[in-house]
């Protein structure tokens, strides 16, 4: 895979000068990674390609002050512009393209670093080339010193059969207990996304140092009231040791119902979105795709697992009936403060208001990002 590494600086008007590269005939996506202060918010501030179209396309003025709205007070994260973009505190992702129609362009390109913080960033950008990878390692890290090792045979299989919807194939590559630490309990959690210092964030310099392929998955004891698991990015970034790599499930659910969760918040680490989220205002932001109609493609949200069980009297019912593809992975509507990227009760993620989608066409822009963490 080819690997770029540059270094920006975002200036007074929230922007860094133009950063060229080449991206390679071969390449199947290109996976921006954008390292700096861990206080502060980033996202791209332009995306160009050989044929010269700017896919961000950011309305004028600097862009810090909308960051910040967006993040801290709306609570949802999304960046202004034409790209579907999740704006992050100090690590930042993003995977192109991200739908069945976006076609990359081979040549020269270039990107600029957008921020509410002045300073210098350290970008990393990732082009494997297309070599049919189809294999997810998984290195499931049982971060407790009591706790039994999860993987039986149900659990994997279960897992298997749902990522294998999507033509994923996945191996439990390495099972380790980490024991003595105060993470095993996971009481605090942050929004929209896990912050940098969040407990949830903390876990992958646990075991950073560890020469390990595949993505890196932490059982815990507990987590806050009402998730079943979280993933640290929607995307995340790809490299080991980062304070966003890696996905949580606590214990206290069944082979099966683990399975769907963690396949779930996999999937959100590999940039699968839910159809829709709603800020603190009230106002709904659909994800990228349109395939799927909120409320009929997705039978309104009632059979998927991740809805909390007060929000619904047929809720119970949800998590026990969540046998697709659509159901375990992709989430249904949460209540008002749910958080993007996790689970809820014994479903998976509490996102703000998500809703599911049906993945029989969209499923297909998995592999993409999964590229990055497969043989």
């Amino acid at each position: 895979m080819r690997t770029v590494v540059l270094e920006a600086m975002v200036g007074s008007t929230g922007l860094s000068p133009e950063l060229t590269f080449t991206l390679p005939e071969s390449s199947r996506s290109v996976t921006v990674i954008v390292e700096g202060a861990p206080s502060a918010l980033y996202a791209l501030g332009a995306l160009t390609f050989a044929d010269g179209v700017d896919r961000v396309a950011l309305p004028a003025g600097a862009p810090g002050p909308a960051m910040q709205h967006m993040y801290h007070v709306e609570q949802i994260g999304r960046m202004a512009g034409n790209l579907y973009q999740s704006i992050r505190l100090g690590t930042f992702t993003h995977v192109y393209p991200y739908r069945p129609d976006q076609v990359l362009v081979a040549g020269t390109a270039s990107l600029r670093v957008a921020s509410d913080t002045p300073g210098p960033a350290r970008v990393t950008l990732l082009m494997p080339e297309e070599n049919g990878a189809r294999v997810l390692p998984l290195n499931v890290f049982v971060v407790s010193d009591t706790l039994s090792m999860p993987a039986t045979e149900q659990f994997t299989t279960e897992l298997s059969r749902i990522l294998g919807q999507a033509g994923i194939t996945v191996t439990i590559a390495n099972m380790e207990r980490v024991s003595g630490t105060s993470l095993s309990q996971i009481t605090t959690s942050t929004e929209p996304q896990e912050a940098p210092d969040s407990q949830a964030a903390m876990l992958p310099a646990l075991v950073g140092d560890r020469m390990l392929t595949g993505l890196d998955v932490f059982y815990v004891e507990s987590l806050p009231a009402g998730i079943a698991g979280l993933s640290l990015g929607t995307p995340g970034p790809p490299l080991r040791g980062s304070y966003y790599f890696g996905v949580l499930w606590r214990q206290g659910l069944g082979s099966i119902q683990a399975a769907r969760v963690l396949a779930h918040e996999v999937s959100h680490f590999l940039a699968l979105q839910h159809l829709e989220n709603t800020g603190v205002s009230g106002q709904t932001y659909p994800d990228p795709l349109d395939d799927t109609t909120p409320g009929v493609d997705n039978d309104g949200g009632r059979h998927a697992p991740d809805r909390r069980p007060v929000v619904r009297a047929d809720a119970k019912r949800a998590a026990r009936h969540a046998v697709t593809l659509r159901d375990a992975i992709l989430g249904a509507r949460h209540r008002p403060r749910a958080r993007r990227g996790s689970s809820r009760g014994q479903g998976t993620d509490r996102r703000r208001r998500a809703r599911t989608r049906s993945p029989r066409r969209r499923i297909s822009a998995l592999p993409r990002a999964f590229r990055l963490v497969c043989a």
